[in-house]
Parts: C-alpha cells; sequence; structure tokens
C-alpha cells in the first residue's frame, strides 16, 4: 500500500506541477463541452449528429452518447449509435465503440451492429476489424472483417455469411 500511496502522490505532484506552470497534462482535457447538435452538409448528404459530451485534448477528442443521422442524397437515411469514440487529430482518424444502426432505403430496412469501427481520413473507408453483422427482413450478413468504401461497398475479409430470404414473391 505505501508503495502504491507514493506513486499516486508523485502522479499528482507532478499534474498539479503542470497545471501550475501552464501546461495541461496528456491525458487531461483541456475543454469539455456538452449536449451538443451539429447538421452539416457534405457531399449531396445531410449529416445529423449528436453528442452528449466531448472531452478535448492537444490532438485528441473523447465523445461520448453518439448519435448520427445521415440522409444520403441518394434517399438512403442511415442511423449510428455509440457509447463512446475518439478522434485523433494527428493522424486525422477515429474509433467508435460498439456503433448500431439502421439503413433503409424507404422500404428495405437492416439493422446493424459491430464491437468496433475505425476512420482514417486518408483511406476514407469504415474498417470494422472485430465483426460486423447486418439483419433486416430480407436476411442477414455478418464478417469476421469488414471494410465499407463510398458509396456502400462493402469487402468482407476473414470469412463471411450472406442469408437471403425468399419474401414469397414481395421485391
Amino acid at each position: 500500500m505505501g508503495l502504491g500511496g507514493y506513486f499516486a502522490y508523485g502522479v499528482l505532484r507532478d499534474a498539479a506541477m503542470d497545471l501550475s506552470q501552464g501546461v495541461i497534462p496528456a491525458g487531461i482535457p483541456d475543454s469539455i463541452l456538452e449536449n451538443i447538435k451539429i447538421d452539416r452538409e457534405i457531399d449531396g448528404d445531410l449529416w445529423k449528429a449528436e453528442v452528449g459530451k466531448a472531452e478535448q485534448g492537444k490532438n485528441w477528442t473523447n465523445l461520448y452518447s453518439i448519435a448520427v443521422e445521415v440522409e444520403r442524397g441518394n434517399g438512403q437515411v442511415w442511423t449510428m449509435n455509440a457509447p463512446v469514440g475518439q478522434y485523433m487529430g494527428k493522424t486525422r482518424s477515429a474509433v467508435i465503440e460498439r456503433p448500431e444502426g439502421t439503413v433503409t432505403d424507404g422500404e428495405t430496412l437492416f439493422n446493424y451492429s459491430a464491437p468496433l469501427a475505425s476512420w482514417q481520413e486518408d483511406a476514407n473507408v469504415i474498417v470494422f476489424a472485430k465483426g460486423f453483422d447486418a439483419w433486416g427482413e430480407r436476411g442477414s450478413f455478418k464478417a469476421g472483417h469488414m471494410t465499407l468504401i463510398p458509396g456502400g461497398i462493402m469487402e468482407a475479409e476473414k470469412g463471411a455469411v450472406v442469408k437471403w430470404f425468399d419474401l414469397g414473391g414481395k421485391n
């Protein structure tokens, strides 16, 4: 216990010195915003986002209670909810934990979920490295590793299973 107490004292002392010198330690946010709502048009798509809380540091932002809706120019509507995520400014990348949501074109609705999603601006793809599941009235899709490419193209690796249901003459 004495060693743990000494370590904790050292950490707190160093953080206090950094703060007294006007330096915010790397792991402590320099600003916190709550109840953020953003509407933005990007390439003809309307993006609506709500974030319960954002903690921002020098080159990072932690996001909590994330809800996004995208109304695409082609009529599709995508939703995504996630408990937490992080954006790294230096690498211009993001990671979202446990994203889940829906995709619809007005007639067909699919639900999806994944343990993790990552994005990097240079690559401009979303990678589901720990798996991806989608399901709906028409069928289901499960992949061990999936990359979502702009335009809605999905590339599956490490095995994939697709089930398509016969709806008895329904389109």
